[in-house]
């Protein structure tokens, strides 16, 4: 297969575009920070009838946080095990890819392994917020630590061999047990929202912008795709890399997108 690598964001997009899934860390943070352009342009998108579904590798109380207080209309968490989304009456529900049962099962399964890399290896850490993780286990890879590409390779090596899912992202490395990635979340969920809406959900209404190799499910599963600039150090490792790419970082270069995918709907009005 020919794979081409992202070209510039174009001018115009497509303006039926309605479904917005994004990455967060390095998506729509940058250096450790949510922008305050990039909130803006999150309430700027909903105000315009986009809807906007950040799907992260986030454990399950950051994803709480942000399905309550951010202008977006779902939160896909720690990598599709679940989403979060706000029901008609204002409750807040949790919408899991696995029973409990199974998912109590898996966590000391988890819990185990995390333990057995961090006591072998002195670079392996668990991430601050391994203790609000539902679902599956994290390494600090970028964020308060900072660990070598060998190193990296390593922890993600001893996690494959042990026979779970493992992902590396710009700061994190995540680990789970589950039939289920971002990709097959978030199809979920569009299946969900099209059944509550009664109306079927097209390919050209939805895309999706991310970072990082935790984001290649997610790439290869949708036609609209975006990249942040800081996705450049990961494009050599993905199977097939975002159709487009931006000039700026992180936040910024969501920003950008927003930019003109509200340009775009607002030619159509």
């Amino acid at each position: 297969m020919n794979i081409q690598p992202p070209k510039p964001l174009p001018t115009r997009l497509d303006p039926s575009i309605r479904y917005l899934f994004t990455d967060v860390d390095d998506t729509l943070t940058w250096e450790g920070r949510l922008p305050v352009e990039t909130y803006a342009a999150l309430d700027s998108l909903q105000r315009a009838g986009i809807s906007v579904i950040p799907v992260t590798g986030a454990c399950a109380g950051w994803c709480d946080c942000i399905v309550r207080t951010w202008p977006v209309t779902a939160v896909i968490g720690e990598n599709g095990a679940f989403w979060m989304q706000q029901d008609e009456t204002g409750i807040i529900r949790r919408h899991y890819r696995q029973s409990e049962t199974k998912r109590h099962v898996q966590a000391l399964q988890l819990g185990h392994l995390q333990q057995q890399l961090i006591d072998r290896y002195p670079f392996a850490r668990a991430t601050a917020d391994q203790p609000y993780r539902e679902t599956d286990i994290a390494f600090d890879i970028g964020q308060q630590w900072h660990t070598t590409p060998e190193e990296q390779q390593k922890i993600l090596l001893s996690l494959q061999s042990a026979g779970v899912h493992a992902r590396l992202s710009s700061i994190h490395i995540n680990a789970w047990l589950g039939n289920y990635d971002k990709a097959s979340t978030a199809r979920a969920w569009l299946e969900q929202e099209a059944q509550r809406q009664s109306t079927p959900i097209g390919e050209h209404e939805v895309a999706f912008i991310g970072d990082s190799g935790n984001d290649a499910a997610m790439f290869e599963q949708f036609s609209n795709t975006f990249g942040v600039a800081n996705i450049a150090r990961f494009l050599d490792k993905l199977p097939r890399p975002p159709r487009f790419i931006t000039s700026a970082n992180g936040g910024f270069g969501f920003v950008e997108l927003a930019d003109r995918l509200l340009a775009s709907s607002l030619r159509t009005d």
